[in-house]
């Protein structure tokens, strides 16, 4: 079962994410989407490590967590001045998973299964998957953040309805 979840090291929902960012960048043929994929795993990585670090979860020590949130702000920076940028609703989505995990004992199941938490899983998979898309969607073609319709105030009418 392990083999089946966690593939060369990592889970196989993260291989498929980074797939899915590799191919749509094909498709376009252009970095964007390679990029967007890059800033999804290091802004991820720098948020698990620091709350990692915070709730003192992973037994590895210090260093690694803060490897990565060293090397990730300057990257993720950089990409964002490139202008990409992850979608401000699926990224809030993605923030509640995480804080709802993190409050709930952010158990963290590892690669050997030991006292694996489904509940963990889940909090995992939906909080990095959503991370994902929030990176993702912006880089699609068609995808606009002012398709979402918001109203413009007027007083005391709401216009365009």
């Amino acid at each position: 079962m392990a083999i089946v979840l966690f593939p060369f090291g990592a889970r196989l929902t993260t291989w498929i994410a980074a797939a899915v960012f590799v191919a749509v960048a094909a498709r376009q043929r252009r970095w964007a989407p390679i990029l967007a994929g890059v800033a999804w795993m290091w802004s991820f990585e720098m948020a698990f490590q620091t709350a990692s670090l915070a709730t003192d979860t992973l037994p590895l020590g210090p260093a690694g967590p803060i490897f990565y949130i060293v090397v990730g702000i300057p990257l993720v920076a950089w990409i964002v001045h490139q202008g990409i940028r992850p979608d401000p609703w699926v990224s809030a989505a993605a923030l509640i998973v995480f804080v709802v995990w993190v409050a709930s004992g952010f158990h963290v199941n590892g690669h050997t299964l030991t006292g694996f938490s489904p509940a963990a899983e889940a909090f995992n998979e939906g909080g990095k998957t959503l991370w994902a898309a929030a990176w993702l969607l912006p880089v699609l073609p068609g995808w606009r953040r002012s398709a979402i319709r918001r109203p413009r105030w007027s007083g005391s009418a709401i216009q365009g309805e």
